[in-house]
């Protein structure tokens, strides 16, 4: 968890900003393990599992696996579209399950459903379901018809916090300097 930040690492009351994540935040995340602990990256690279994935195909596994999408070769997509090849898929979609009892972090960050109502953080996924909306829905040991239904509700609210949400991402993403130091754009 500290390699990586982990959210279990977070401050119980979370962070008050971008500026206070990016700069006390522990670990430097699983996007950088290669820096941030590369023996274990040597190991993951070493045991890793490609999957020649097409159209439809699913992949499940259980919700701490590490993974990570591996980029396309741009000049086997060249050769495709020159001969005449169905284009190959580019779009992944990745969805991470957890149980109701999973607590929402706190504080500032861009968690889709505090972003809406930041009385979310620090509850459940299921109290955030049941006392908001179905942002986290329940999909075993059945999809819940109700929650089915209010999905509605979500949609409706995305248009706003799609523009709030890249403004975070934006407020968050670093600035990398040679010594492995993150530092905050914004500041």
């Amino acid at each position: 968890y500290n390699v990586t930040g982990s959210t279990h690492t977070f401050p119980k009351e979370g962070f008050s900003s971008a500026s206070d994540m990016i700069d006390n935040r522990m670990g430097k995340g699983t996007c950088n393990i290669k820096t941030a602990a590369n023996h274990i990256y040597r190991r993951m690279e070493e045991t890793k599992r490609i999957y020649d994935i097409q159209r439809g195909d699913v992949i499940f596994s259980e919700r701490w696996l590490f993974h990570r999408t591996v980029a396309f070769d741009k000049e086997a997509i060249k050769n495709r579209r020159a001969s005449g090849e169905q284009p190959m898929v580019s779009r992944r979609y990745s969805i991470r399950y957890g149980p109701g009892s999973s607590e929402i972090p706190r504080g500032w960050g861009s968690e889709i459903s505090v972003m809406w109502d930041e009385q979310n953080a620090g509850r459940t996924a299921d109290q955030v379901a049941a006392q908001d909306a179905p942002w986290y829905p329940q999909v075993w040991p059945s999809v819940s018809d109700d929650e089915l239904e209010k999905l509605k509700t979500i949609a409706e609210r995305m248009p706003p916090l799609i523009k709030k949400f890249d403004v975070r991402r934006k407020q968050m993403r670093p600035r990398h300097n040679p010594t492995g130091i993150y530092h905050n754009l914004n500041k």
